[in-house]
């Protein structure tokens, strides 16, 4: 389900001045022309030779509570720490959510991890974390590049379509009925005051996508991380995942949603990532 392996034709720093301490934000240009915004923090952690590469959900970006938390926790553990907007979300790209795919997220994790590679702070292997839709593209990530991952941490993920339509129909049965037959939803991110076109397509397309199955090529140590109130990712099939993965661990995180909305939530969230990494 995934196309070619794109290829980064350039890139460029929009920071003058580098500074170790300091976040680094640039573009990264794949062979499409598309743009790619990334951020590169803890660079003062490159001696440590340890790098983490974070992917967000679906319609969203880099400031999402998950993604944020995680990278909280990873630089706590001397890691430089790579965050992106995937092409197609609410982030500083087209923000032409209707194109998105979990293809297209697997494509952009792809794109970033070969720009990191030819930059000084390369180290592999590396870590991958992501959030709901990203955290299925990590998972894909991880087997198709067992030995360029040494530690996998997806957050509340994507099991597959069908077990995503599944507790879509079973926990928000009106709006899920409406979004199939319609086609579509429009949802407004009221943080970044901005709005996306979602189509069911994006949920039909997972159908090729199944964790289960892709977990045993995977050699990383693993991380698996549920949401105990989640309606969106059901945390039984985060546990049953758990269960496929000879190096895995499961936490689920107390009274939380899938977006870990609240602040107890996302502390939940760092202090699970932060125990394991220690």
């Amino acid at each position: 389900m995934v196309k070619k392996l794109y290829t980064i034709v350039f890139s460029f720093f929009i920071a003058a001045c580098v500074d170790f301490g300091q976040t680094q934000t640039l573009w990264v240009k794949n062979i499409q022309g598309e743009n790619i915004y990334v951020e590169v923090d803890g660079l003062k952690n490159a001696k440590h030779h340890k790098l983490a590469i974070i992917e967000h959900g679906l319609a969203s970006n880099i400031h999402h509570a998950a993604v944020q938390s995680a990278k909280k926790a990873f630089l706590n553990n001397d890691y430089v720490v790579i965050t992106f907007d995937a092409r197609y979300s609410l982030g500083k790209g087209n923000n032409e959510v209707e194109k998105v795919r979990l293809s297209t997220f697997v494509e952009d994790m792809e794109t970033v991890a070969n720009w990191a590679k030819t930059q000084a702070f390369y180290s592999e292997p590396f870590a991958v974390s992501g959030h709901s839709l990203g955290g299925a593209s990590v998972i894909e990530f991880a087997y198709k590049y067992p030995k360029q991952v040494n530690l996998l941490l997806p957050i509340t993920p994507l099991i597959s379509g069908r077990l995503w339509e599944k507790s879509c129909m079973e926990n928000m049965t009106d709006f899920c009925r409406h979004w199939k037959q319609n086609g579509v939803y429009k949802y407004t991110d009221e943080q970044n005051h901005k709005t996306a076109i979602i189509p069911y397509y994006v949920v039909i397309s997972c159908n090729d996508y199944d964790a289960y199955t892709l977990v045993k090529n995977i050699e990383a140590q693993t991380l698996l991380i549920a949401a105990e109130n989640d309606i969106v990712i059901n945390p039984n099939d985060v546990q049953q995942l758990s269960k496929k993965i000879m190096t895995a661990k499961t936490v689920t995180i107390k009274s939380s949603d899938h977006n870990f909305s609240n602040k107890k939530n996302q502390n939940d969230l760092y202090q699970a990532i932060n125990s394991f990494l220690q």
